[in-house]
């Protein structure tokens, strides 16, 4: 019963929650400062929760909160809420400063009040996100499915399903393409039941949720053949590409009466480039003045260690394919223009590596000068770490939507560097995690995303990869 009615008001449980949160903001607005005895007149109070029941509205349907209880990440969800929410007060405080309200407030009370519904509004979403995931693991608010497809697409939909219980999804049947061979299937899995002749049958007489089907090209079955026949059914339909890759973001757009489905590229609006941009100058600025007697010493060691320039600068693709000069303390006795073909990259033991430059990779100190390409526009200090041309040449030849990650700058510093994706990428599989990162962190990026990778990076600047 309980899995029944939630599929059925799902939508409405999320309709209910967008009424809520801000409902919750405001009213808690108007009575925390009535426990601590605060008498504000009227008319600065019912106006000041009006404004925060819209400020909440307006920012918290910007985040993306109000998604699928089923798909969304708790950790996203999380984080979510928490930048939306500071983007309420921030705003609340701007208007506050410009109004010069600020000082008819407590800061106590505004603190505890920002902080009580905070809390409240992650015990509702991501408290009730768990007490829903634990019921469907339990076996409750499931959906079966049934699977039309090969027998490696259907292994691997189902693998998917059973590494996702708190998903709630089951697999109850499932059916191949005709002249395909079953292969050893995982234990638990149904053996399949036929073709679409047979699904034909199935579907008449038994009950399910939503149908999923993956096509495989077929002498005897066209893609228009299954649209046909999948079209003909009573159930949601959705489809599976089986040339999908964990780097596409699949976002459908319309063109007339053409449905297009976006693979690849950014969502960024201009604004959010300004915003980063802004940030990137800022945080760049101070660090150069902050780190200036870093940045002297440093030279000074690279000048009097070993002959050769102080700076290394190579060529790389940056922003949309463009290429630009990278400045680096130069770290290696031979300086590559990064053009020539056979181009290595630096081994553990690498005998081109300087004494102290083996010492500034480990740290990223080599990387400082990359302030001075953040401040001339060329980088940024979060985005994915650029290659050297010659590898960027090999590389996109061998990984799918390789160059898609010159949608956005260059960084310092990246998600797939925090993620452990530093140094050398010995085979194609370790470049093609670090796409992967490059990837996803343009699909996800916001500026908490920014600041959490940049602190993650300050935690971890030294690193035995490096080298």
């Amino acid at each position: 019963m309980g899995g029944g009615l939630l599929r059925l008001y799902g939508n409405d449980l999320v309709r209910l929650e967008r009424v809520l949160d801000p409902l919750i903001a405001a009213a808690l607005f108007w009575w925390i400062p009535s426990l601590r005895g605060s008498h504000l007149p009227p008319e600065i109070l019912w106006p000041g929760g009006l404004i925060v029941l819209l400020f909440t509205v307006v920012f918290f349907s910007l985040g993306n909160i109000y998604q699928t209880y089923r798909q969304i990440s708790l950790l996203t969800l999380l984080r979510r809420i928490t930048f939306s929410w500071s983007q309420v007060l921030t705003a609340l405080l701007l208007l506050g400063f410009a109004t010069k309200l600020t000082a008819r407030f407590s800061r106590l009370e505004y603190g505890v009040w920002a902080l009580f519904v905070w809390l409240v509004l992650i015990s509702v979403h991501v408290g009730g996100r768990l007490l829903l995931r634990w019921y469907r693991i339990k076996g409750g608010n499931t959906r079966t499915l049934v699977f039309w497809g090969s027998p490696v697409s259907a292994v691997d939909f189902y693998q998917q399903l059973t590494d996702l219980p708190h998903l709630g999804l089951r697999l109850v049947a499932w059916f191949q393409p005709p002249n395909t061979t079953q292969n050893l299937l995982p234990p638990g899995m149904p053996s399949s039941d036929g073709g679409l002749l047979e699904l034909r049958r199935w579907l008449d007489t038994n009950d399910v949720d939503l149908i999923f089907f993956s096509y495989v090209s077929n002498q005897d079955l066209s893609m228009q053949q299954l649209i046909q026949f999948f079209g003909d059914t009573c159930k949601p339909v959705f489809y599976v590409p089986p040339w999908s890759q964990p780097s596409m973001r699949f976002q459908v757009d319309q063109i007339g009466r053409l449905f297009c489905l976006g693979l690849w590229g950014s969502q960024e609006s201009m604004l959010d480039r300004r915003l980063k941009l802004f940030v990137d100058l800022l945080l760049a600025g101070i660090a150069v003045i902050v780190l200036a007697p870093v940045l002297v010493l440093v030279a000074a060691l690279v000048a009097l260690t070993s002959p050769g320039p102080v700076l290394f600068c190579q060529d790389r693709y940056g922003l949309d394919g463009r290429r630009f000069r990278i400045y680096k303390f130069r770290t290696m006795t031979e300086t590559e223009s990064g053009n020539q073909h056979a181009l290595r990259q630096a081994q553990r033991g690498d005998p081109r590596i300087t004494s102290i430059g083996r010492i500034l990779r480990s740290w990223s100190l080599d990387e400082l000068p990359q302030l001075f390409n953040v401040l001339n526009g060329s980088m940024s200090l979060v985005g994915p770490r650029p290659h050297a041309v010659e590898h960027n040449e090999i590389y996109r030849k061998l990984i799918s939507g390789y160059m898609q990650r010159h949608q956005f700058k260059p960084g310092i510093t990246g998600l797939a560097q925090v993620e452990g994706w530093r140094g050398e990428t010995s085979d194609l599989q370790a470049m093609a995690s670090r796409i992967e990162a490059d990837l996803r962190y343009q699909r996800e990026w916001s500026l908490s995303l920014d600041i959490k990778i940049l602190i993650k990076t300050i935690l971890k600047i030294h690193s035995s990869k490096a080298y």
